[in-house]
């Protein structure tokens, strides 16, 4: 259990199900997207090799506004499955609005460059040795049981960039990962997501690629190497510590689990579907640089701890900086989490934007 200092507003529950009436024979269907169980009727669509768009800005249609990241599924291209999509989105409750036209009465058309194509991403998963296994298989029972989307499984030992040809996304859970440490077999991946495929990391998985210089860099090595010219400058014999504070010493570097308000950038389609904030479960000080060519998706700004514990030493580590990032590469992107967006998977909070970094970032 976790207290917070804010006050939390509190609603009564509403059903979220959605009576649909649609007609197959419409010009198409605006989906609404704001939540999981809508990334996961995305999913279906994709999987059923539907041609989805999705609104990069708000617009308005027949008096109606529509969120960034609407969902958009036209008559033409899927002309011979639109049935198929009356009963999906029936089976998944989705709150769908028909359009008689591509023209909308303020923000972009439909067929504008600010509506954009979706590709249906052929999606890896690396296991095995040196990846941590909870938080693999967080992400595969996610794909398998929740998102029900196809994701393959590879040894973090054996994968190449010949393994990747066919795939567009690849995510490295929490671990520690060899091929990165080695400068070819890290080259070849790092070529494969400059010619524009998507990397997804998470944990010391973001950390390693930040050591490895591929376009962000971890807050806390600059920190550290101050605190060090600082520690020599005053007192050579700091690091000299009494056996009966070790406790004490242990608690001021520790982060059990703490909860942070992570301020958004929900213009950005990693965060579609949220407000201006989310909340992260943070069980480690890492925290990133803010980015000047990368888009710093989610930052933690002074004073941002809402729950948990921090040890002393570590509270003033733990602000000004990027969480939730994506640093372009080449043609490809690199999305990254300082922290684990679904925890254990029952970090509801961060489902979706997982689902968001698989399906909308770099589309």
């Amino acid at each position: 259990a976790y207290a917070v200092k804010e006050k939390l507003a509190v609603s009564a529950y509403s059903s979220s199900w959605v009576n649909n009436t649609l007609s197959p024979a419409a010009y198409g269907y605006l989906v609404a997207y704001h939540s999981f169980a809508d990334a996961s009727f995305l999913a279906a669509l994709l999987k059923a090799k539907f041609k989805v768009r999705f609104a990069e800005k708000e617009f308005s249609f027949n008096g109606k506004q529509f969120a960034k990241g609407t969902i958009i599924v036209l008559k033409k291209g899927n002309e011979d499955r639109l049935q198929q999509f009356v009963d999906l989105a029936s089976a998944h409750h989705a709150s769908v609005t028909e359009v008689s036209g591509g023209f909308v009465e303020s923000g972009f058309d439909f067929g504008s460059e600010k509506v954009h194509l979706i590709k249906k991403p052929g999606v890896i998963l690396l296991t095995g040795k040196g990846v941590n296994a909870n938080a693999a298989g967080e992400v595969w029972h996610l794909f398998d049981q929740q998102l029900d989307y196809p994701v393959t499984l590879i040894n973090a030992e054996d994968v190449d960039a010949g393994d990747l040809k066919n795939a567009d996304v690849l995510i490295l859970p929490d671990g520690n990962y060899k091929f990165l440490q080695n400068k070819d077999a890290g080259a070849a991946i790092k070529n494969w997501v400059q010619q524009g495929g998507k990397i997804i990391a998470f944990d010391n998985a973001a950390a390693q690629i930040a050591r490895a210089d591929w376009g962000f860099k971890s807050k806390k090595e600059d920190d550290d190497k101050k605190k060090d010219d600082k520690k020599d400058d005053k007192d050579a014999y700091a690091d000299i510590k009494r056996y009966e504070n070790r406790e004490r010493d242990w608690i001021g570097n520790n982060i059990p689990g703490a909860i942070y308000k992570v301020e958004l950038d929900n213009s950005h389609p990693l965060a579609f579907g949220y407000g201006s904030t989310y909340f992260t479960l943070k069980m480690s000080d890492e925290i990133y640089e803010f980015m000047k060519g990368g888009w710093n998706v989610g930052v933690i700004k002074k004073e941002s701890q809402a729950a948990g514990f921090v040890g002393n030493r570590l509270q003033e580590k733990i602000k000004d900086g990027t969480v939730i990032g994506v640093q372009p590469l080449g043609s490809g992107s690199i999305v990254f989490f300082a922290d684990d967006p679904i925890f254990r998977n029952f970090w509801e909070n961060g489902k979706l934007m997982l689902a968001n970094a698989v399906f909308l970032v770099n589309q």
